[in-house]
């Protein structure tokens, strides 16, 4: 309501003297010749005027704002809204000049007269709702730019996170670092950490498109992740998965991977504070990651970024929320159960 101008204190206080003037203007080249104008100016009936522009202005200003109509308008609320405001801005201005001539001219004003200030304010009605109806359209559709132009800035940010989060880089620097230390010392372990690299990359790169895999999938992937993660911290990592039946369980691809590299990079972990990661299966359809709080003094933003870009994406897809909580020093991260019906998907 603010941004249409008929609300603005400026329009309100300087329309009425100007529009005045016009109409004035307008009812003396309507009586007299445009040489007259001059000897027949009045600045008592110029105020006249002004005070009944006024009137009109305010009058339909407080009809709109009755009638509430704050959409993109319609045909039929254009019809209401101009009959509406037509109707009581003619009532008010013809009932205020008829008073101005019993009480201070002293006579009835002619019909003639009538007819001409009804005409003019009538078409001042029209004018004050074309011009109200094209400020609210041009306001509505620049709120519905501004909106796209939002959603489109949030789904590049989204998109940014996610592609920075399926290359994430810091677990690559990582990993190769270990790779660099172990390499002239044990070529074995050097090969594994390849081949675990390459493992939870190509996972993440192909299902990057996909919107949900099965959890025995994602399970798959995560024990390169613990293997990489593990070579880092003198596997002081440790894994346990008490699901079972995980194929018909449906995660987004690299949920898990997501949500336990942000663990672990958050986490302080030595030989006397291991790190143990549970899953186990919670009764209000839900799987639960579990694991003790030590959190580091300053935790790692990119990761918890990415993190939250995960809360965000489960909401799209599910009623039940992503959700975590911190319970004096256990933390519990539960992922809403999502299933697919392996007859429906077969006959599909």
């Amino acid at each position: 309501m603010k941004r249409i101008f008929i609300h603005n204190p400026y329009f309100r206080i300087l329309a009425p003297p100007v529009y005045g003037v016009l109409v004035y203007l307008i009812i003396l080249l309507m009586n007299n010749d445009v040489r007259q104008l001059g000897s027949l100016f009045s600045n008592q009936e110029v105020y006249v005027t002004i005070v009944l522009s006024l009137i009109s202005f305010e009058s339909m200003r407080l009809t709109i704002v009755l009638l509430r109509n704050r959409d993109m308008p319609s045909r039929k609320t254009i019809f209401i809204q101009t009959v509406a405001t037509t109707l009581v801005s003619v009532v008010m201005v013809l009932a205020a000049i008829s008073q101005y001539y019993q009480w201070i001219i002293g006579f009835d004003i002619s019909y003639r007269e009538l007819f001409q200030f009804g005409t003019i304010y009538a078409l001042t009605t029209i004018l004050y709702n074309t011009l109200y109806f094209g400020n609210q359209y041009l306001n509505t559709e620049n709120v519905h730019r501004i909106e796209l132009e939002q959603k489109l800035r949030e789904n590049l940010e989204s998109e940014f996170i996610s592609f920075r989060q399926e290359i994430n880089p810091d677990l690559l620097y990582d990993s190769l670092e270990e790779l660099i230390l172990c390499l002239h010392k044990n070529a074995d372990i050097s090969e594994e950490l390849i081949d675990s690299l390459a493992a939870l990359y190509r996972y993440q790169l192909i299902h990057r498109q996909k919107e949900f895999v099965s959890l025995t999938e994602e399970l798959q992937a995560l024990q390169h992740l613990i293997r990489l993660a593990n070579q880092k911290h003198r596997h002081h990592i440790h894994w346990k998965n008490h699901l079972t039946d995980t194929d018909h369980i449906q995660v987004m691809p690299g949920a898990l991977i997501t949500t336990i590299d942000s663990v672990v990079r958050n986490t302080l972990i030595s030989a006397d504070s291991p790190l143990l990661l549970e899953l186990e299966k919670e009764e209000s359809d839900y799987f639960v990651l579990h694991h003790f709080l030590n959190d580091k003094l300053q935790l790692h933003p990119e990761s918890l970024q990415a993190f939250q870009l995960l809360q965000r994406s489960y909401s799209v897809y599910s009623d039940r929320p992503f959700i975590q909580v911190k319970a004096g020093r256990e933390n519990y991260i539960k992922f809403p159960m999502i299933t697919v019906d392996q007859s429906v998907s077969e006959s599909a």
